[in-house]
């Protein structure tokens, strides 16, 4: 479990995220060389919060789920074409976590690099139908990063009442 006290959203976690969206290799850069454990925390953060509200998109209010199990089957068929895999379980259960569904809570909990490995595809294949354009991509934006406020509040919030 990930230390969250000393995450700050910045700014700038936005723009690398913009750039990571819009394919800028720039924007992969601060994943190469985070530069501190707090700032790999911070941009790792703003990607799930960018595959959660698009996952709330796609899916919010009334997801069953017989859809995800659905959804991740066709995402692995396509990837499968490209020779990438992701775990159908893992991938169901982030989705489904991010969807409320408090049922998940008893999986084991995924590695780092396979939960983000299904994030980064969910979000790859759900954001031409999530942003349509320049607005689109900034109301999206906009949206993540106040999810990923919220979250880490949350988090944060929890930190705090634990250690007092």
């Amino acid at each position: 479990m990930s230390d969250y006290s000393d995450v700050v959203l910045r700014d700038q976690h936005a723009e690398v995220l913009r750039l990571f969206l819009v394919g800028d290799p720039e924007g992969v850069k601060p994943f190469e060389n985070p530069g501190s454990e707090s700032e790999a925390v911070a941009h790792t953060l703003m990607i799930y919060a960018a595959f959660a509200v698009a996952v709330q998109r796609k899916f919010s209010p009334s997801f069953m789920f017989p859809q995800v199990v659905r959804y991740v089957a066709d995402l692995r068929i396509s990837l499968k074409k490209d020779e990438e895999e992701i775990d159908a379980r893992v991938t169901e259960n982030i989705i489904r976590a991010v969807l409320g569904d408090t049922s998940v809570d008893e999986e084991p909990t995924p590695d780092t690099r396979t939960a983000v490995m299904a994030e980064l595809a969910v979000l790859d294949d759900l954001l031409p139908e999530t942003v349509a354009d320049e607005a689109g991509l900034d109301e999206f934006l906009r949206e993540s990063v106040e999810y990923a406020h919220r979250w880490l509040a949350t988090r944060q919030a929890g930190e705090r009442a634990s250690a007092g």
